[in-house]
């Protein structure tokens, strides 16, 4: 589903979020697209009285957060753990820092999946690496993604972010 677009008063475009929410087996899956900014603030509370007891949110087609989206993103987060148990899975890096510097942007929900982006120094190929919980997420900050090889060239890649602090969260 593409993000909303619109024209504002001054005559240029602007996305909002939009989101989709799909049965999982006795989850329901919100997935979240375009950019977590002002216009969330009027679209999240909408979902509360949709959604359910279990909650699967998906961030992969998140593009962005502003800082409006994080106060909205934290006010929603508030209402929504009431009474509920929330995953959060596919977070972009975008997401990940946004949990590392601000605990309540993740409240109480369960991180099971988390993309980073690794950068290929012999060919110069950039790709996104999912790690998951209980596969191949590390355990603690200081365990690191470990050697993740080219798409393109099977040479070594590097990760974009330092690993201890693109992992700091693992550990709270």
């Amino acid at each position: 589903m593409p993000p909303a677009v619109g024209i504002s008063n001054q005559g240029e475009f602007f996305m909002s979020i939009t989101t989709q929410i799909a049965k999982n087996g006795d989850w329901e899956k919100l997935s979240l697209f375009g950019p977590i900014n002002e216009d969330a603030e009027l679209h999240l509370p909408k979902l509360l009285q949709a959604l359910g007891a279990k909650i699967i949110v998906n961030f992969k087609a998140v593009e962005s957060v502003n800082s409006c989206g994080v106060r909205a993103w934290i006010t929603f987060m508030r209402e929504l753990e009431k009474g509920r148990s929330i995953i959060f899975e596919e977070c972009t890096a975008d997401i990940v820092g946004q949990i590392n510097m601000i605990p309540n942007f993740r409240g109480k929900a369960d991180v099971q999946s988390v993309y980073a982006t690794y950068t290929c120094q012999h060919c110069g190929n950039h790709q996104q690496h999912l790690f998951v919980k209980g596969k191949n997420l590390p355990q603690t900050a200081g365990d690191g993604g470990g050697d993740v090889a080219c798409g393109k060239c099977a040479k070594p890649t590097e990760m974009d972010e330092i690993e201890e602090e693109f992992f700091a969260w693992v550990e709270s």
